[in-house]
């Protein structure tokens, strides 16, 4: 998500981005929390009458 911030520049910076959050399992020994939520960025050509969509996986 980071790289694709900052892609075209410090004077380019998006002014909307569709983000993608998914709860995951912590599978670290000694993690103080059970789960961590993934942040990943969804590629989309119009920000236009769009919903929110819950996946499963």
């Amino acid at each position: 998500l980071n790289k694709m911030l900052w892609a075209r520049g410090i004077k380019a910076v998006p002014h909307r981005i569709r983000v993608r959050l998914a709860r995951r399992r912590n599978d670290d020994e000694n993690a103080a929390e059970k789960l961590y939520t993934h942040v990943s960025y969804v590629p989309v050509a119009d920000f236009k009458g769009l919903q929110t969509q819950q996946v499963d996986e």
